[in-house]
């Protein structure tokens, strides 16, 4: 037995739903749309009724029938911006009824936890007196690097830098290290990966980078690391012993960051100010 609700009931009863219900007929007009859906939208009945999905003017009223999961619908007069989650279903009759349920807190909350994700993930992976990546951060972009090698033989080239001072070879401080990291950074291609390894060693990841190329970066770097003017107290000026490797079949991770290690204490031993290769 088939229940008949009278058209006055039928609209009471789409008006007190708590989710946005608009009913499509069978030539695929609207035929209905209740007052939850309305004051999501900051529009009037007029506005929809009667109407194909076609005729809507409203690029936003639109989006109500696009195959969506979720759609957007922007702020309007006094009508916050909103989220809503989108359902349809087809009836025996051949009518639709579409729902739309008000996810914006949902979808906030979401993005706030996304942001927070992202910021710890940035911190972890970050030196904060630098900017650049610390060890986690190296190594998760060097392994990948690494394992492309291995499959195309392609060309990476790692140089390791220790940071000095000049006069007695002493560890630089603290804050001399953002100077020497923003230089670095100028040096720099977009493809490549900046590290912090230790208290005074820099790491570079020059993807399609001979040891040759990387060599004559290593070269620069050190005339324009002598050349900063950090102080006019000349125990404080810089100095810095680098190392070159290259990628060779083989190589995992761990063997590029011993070699390139090696390379660099060889340029400290021979007095910084110098490129040593591995």
């Amino acid at each position: 037995m088939t229940m008949q609700v009278e058209p006055p009931l039928m609209e009471r009863l789409l008006n007190m739903a708590p989710v946005g219900i608009v009913l499509l007929d069978a030539a695929g007009k609207i035929s209905s749309v209740n007052s939850t859906l309305l004051d999501f939208l900051g529009v009037t009945a007029g506005t929809l009724q009667g109407k194909s999905k076609e005729e809507l003017a409203e690029p936003q009223l639109q989006l109500l029938f696009e195959q969506q999961q979720t759609i957007f619908v922007p702020a309007t007069g006094n009508q916050p911006e909103r989220w809503l989650k989108c359902d349809c279903h087809r009836l025996d009759s051949d009518w639709e009824i579409h729902y739309y349920t008000d996810v914006t807190r949902q979808h906030r909350l979401e993005g706030e936890q996304r942001r927070m994700e992202e910021a710890l993930r940035e911190h972890s992976s970050t030196d904060a007196a630098t900017g650049l990546f610390n060890r986690r951060g190296l190594l998760s972009r060097l392994e990948p690097q690494v394992s492309r090698c291995r499959r195309y033989n392609t060309r990476m080239s790692v140089v390791m830098i220790k940071l000095l001072r000049t006069q007695g070879k002493q560890p630089l401080e603290e804050s001399d290290l953002p100077t020497v990291a923003r230089l670095i950074k100028d040096q720099a291609r977009w493809a490549d990966t900046l590290a912090r390894m230790n208290d005074d060693e820099l790491i570079m990841v020059l993807p399609e980078t001979s040891s040759q190329g990387a060599c004559e970066l290593a070269e620069r770097l050190v005339r324009q690391i002598q050349e900063l003017p950090v102080t006019k107290n000349a125990e404080k000026e810089f100095s810095a012993a680098f190392g070159v490797t290259a990628w060779r079949t083989g190589d995992d991770t761990n063997t590029m960051l011993t070699r390139v290690s090696d390379a660099m204490e060889k340029a400290r031993a021979a007095g910084g100010n110098y490129v040593a290769m591995a």
